[in-house]
């Protein structure tokens, strides 16, 4: 959600690419190895100091791009050569021509730009602003096809987390400072294993919950940000390697093993069901959450609709439609209590569905994913027996996989530090100091 935020949540699928590069070239720093400071190829996880670097997709595919900086900016070519200098109070626009050359328009000045990428960075280390938005680090402005180009915030890692753990977690007080420290540490190995995983668009991750919602200085928070600076380097990793570090909002009591949301996926051993209960109170670590229970309505012409839309790939040769609703079936659940398969049954047919799909098959009238797959669905009649309304009620927000955010903030309520709420949402994880 990771939901995310996060807030939204749902992590989506992400398979790494090798994370060992950055390792690597700790090693070599670590060993007195000079290694100059150049523009990295697009998508490249790059050569860090004490820290990786990270590209972060900002706006992509786009077509232009407004950058300036309080201080001023120099933006320079891919191979280091200043293109235009852009002084306090000036924006400069960038975009690619029809030519597919980078262009950079300064009030009535505009200026071509040879290659495919440029990169902004504030005079003094100031900061660099982005669409109107401010960041740290500098700015990537690469094409991205012709007449598009896309908006990359490159940074090192620890400046990336300060503007996502808040994001992602929330703007907490000190009282759950352990909780955004394991939120520190759940997405700092999350950006590490992940390092170069969009190479293609030319950075390693987005902005957005495809991968970790990340909102720059605008949100970073003081007590997260001493979360952040207090967990430094901290990532967690299983059999010598950062794990996938999913995380999600709500678990309603019980998190989810990834085979059971995700059936492609091969089980790991610290990604399974964890009972989320306080067992001095009985009650569910994440209890505080909106949506620790929940109910979702739609009228029968509403669902009718949607499900015309999700299950439209489904549909039997030459049905045009579902038809009529007649009725669900919960077939199986799994252990933390999400649906396993459903049968929907209609006049067109049976449809079998489950696992996280679910959530996207029961889209909400506004088209939002369903809160979760922990749910139950039924039919309410008039009493002519004819359908009037679909009602379901269930609870948590996100996949449920891994740390349970809203629960991780119970347990810090409770007592326990940031380890101790590690070990427990990714059971034989380790904490290990990467740099």
């Amino acid at each position: 959600m990771p939901t995310s935020r996060r807030r939204s949540d749902g992590r989506g699928r992400r398979s790494g690419p090798p994370w060992r590069s950055a390792l690597a070239a700790l090693a070599l720093l670590a060993l007195g190895a000079c290694v100059p400071r150049t523009v990295a190829p697009p998508g490249a996880p790059g050569l860090p100091g004490r820290q990786p670097e990270l590209r972060v997709g900002l706006a992509v595919d786009t077509t232009r791009v407004e950058l300036s900086s309080p201080r001023g900016l120099e933006i320079a070519s891919e191979r280091g050569e200043v293109v235009r200098r852009v002084r306090p109070g000036e924006t400069a626009a960038v975009s690619a021509g029809a030519d597919g050359r980078l262009v950079v328009r300064v009030g009535g000045s505009e200026t071509a730009a040879g290659g495919t990428l440029l990169v902004a960075r504030p005079v003094d280390g100031g900061l660099v602003h982005i669409a109107g938005k401010p960041y740290r680090g500098s700015a990537v402005v690469r094409l991205a096809a012709p007449g598009r180009v896309t908006a990359i915030n490159q940074l090192d890692m620890e400046q990336y987390l300060l503007g996502v753990v808040p994001r992602e977690i929330g703007p907490v007080g000190p009282e759950l400072l352990e909780a955004a420290k394991a939120q520190a540490v759940a997405a700092r190995t999350y950006a590490v294993k992940y390092l170069g995983r969009r190479r293609g668009l030319g950075f390693d991750v987005y902005a957005t919950v495809q991968d970790q919602v990340y909102g720059g200085v605008e949100a970073e928070h003081d007590p997260v940000s001493r979360a952040v600076r207090e967990t430094a380097g901290e990532i967690l990793e299983y059999g010598g390697e950062p794990i996938e570090a999913y995380y999600h909002s709500t678990c309603a009591g019980r998190t989810a093993a990834i085979e059971e949301v995700w059936p492609q996926e091969r089980p790991r051993p610290y990604l399974v069901s964890v009972l989320d209960v306080n067992p001095i109170t009985g009650e569910a670590f994440d209890r505080s959450s909106s949506r620790y229970e929940w109910t979702q309505r739609w009228t029968v012409p509403e669902l009718t609709r949607i499900l015309n839309q999700t299950l439209r790939d489904s549909l039997p040769a030459g049905a045009g439609s579902i038809g009529e609703i007649r009725g669900f079936e919960v077939l199986d659940r799994s252990l933390s209590g999400r649906i396993r398969a459903m049968r929907i049954s209609t006049t067109a047919g049976d449809f079998v569905v489950g696992g996280d799909r679910i959530r996207w098959i029961f889209l909400t009238p506004q088209g939002s994913i369903l809160n979760s797959s922990k749910f139950d669905v039924r039919i309410v009649r008039d009493a002519q027996g004819r359908p009037q309304e679909i009602v379901a009620t269930g609870g948590g927000w996100g996949h449920g996989i891994g740390m349970c955010q809203v629960g991780a903030m119970g347990r810090a309520r409770a007592g326990q530090d940031y380890r101790t709420i590690l070990r427990t949402y990714y059971p034989g994880a380790r904490l290990r100091d990467l740099y």
